[in-house]
């Protein structure tokens, strides 16, 4: 659990180009929006596939969200018994395993040291959403293709690739790849439904190989039934005083 949860974390969105195209920004917004998913709270139930060169998950899980605030999650692999809960914040990311009785605590810097990835709470809503990650900037490179926007940009050690729908303008498909070490990230949405008349994806691919190897790690996410609300929602979460530190 502690590897998919990390995984999950490294999720970053955003955008690539075949053919430059230097555009203000006002054409830019005009041509290139790409749409995001909005809600107050969400809640969804979900399948959960993990697999890595030395071990591999398949669960139920429960995932709530409250917009740019919480992200919590209960992962139940066998009979609804809850394995795993994890608790994501907009400072501390805080993951329960209730089979070994431990806990594991991140804030965004150590966990961004660990995986040698910029992440924060942002890019983990995104990826779970499919919304875009980064701003456009006035020097990106925008192109059109056979009914598809595609959007390159360079953001830091990082190059990155996103083709998107010219019909629902929803994110398609994103490539990061990190300069000069060469460890790389895609994702993929798919299924789309329609969830208070907006597109949600109801399948996320995620893959990474890391620098140095071909070895992959694949995260996908299976959603059954996904519901928004204007009204609270409870996100039930505290670490036993046994739980090991």
């Amino acid at each position: 659990m502690r590897l998919f949860s990390v995984l999950l974390c490294s999720a970053v969105l955003v955008l690539s180009s075949c053919g430059k195209k230097l555009l203000p920004t006002s054409s830019i917004e005009e041509e290139y929006a790409l749409e995001r998913f909005d809600f107050d709270y969400l809640q969804a139930k979900s399948k959960i596939r993990f697999s890595s060169p030395d071990r591999s998950l398949s669960s139920s899980a429960s995932i709530r969200m409250k917009k740019d605030s919480i992200i919590w999650i209960s992962v139940s692999p066998v009979f609804g018994i809850e394995a795993a809960r994890g608790f994501i914040s907009q400072d501390t990311i805080v993951f329960m395993d209730r089979v070994n009785k431990d806990v594991y605590r991140y804030n965004y810097q150590s966990l961004s040291n660990a995986l040698n990835f910029d992440i924060n709470f942002e890019m983990i809503q995104s990826i779970i959403l499919g919304n875009q990650v980064f701003d456009f900037k006035r020097n990106d490179n925008f192109s059109k293709r056979a009914g598809e926007l595609k959007i390159a940009q360079q953001r830091g050690r990082f190059e990155l690739e996103t083709r998107a729908s010219s019909k629902n303008r929803k994110v398609e498909n994103v490539k990061v790849r990190e300069i000069p070490d060469g460890s790389r990230m895609e994702i993929i949405f798919s299924e789309f439904n329609i969830v208070a008349n907006q597109a949600f994806p109801f399948n996320t691919n995620v893959e990474i190989i890391a620098k140095g190897t071909e070895e992959s790690t694949q995260v996908e996410i299976n959603h059954s039934k996904v519901e928004v609300s204007d009204s609270p929602i409870s996100f039930p979460f505290s670490v036993p005083g046994k739980y090991e530190n």
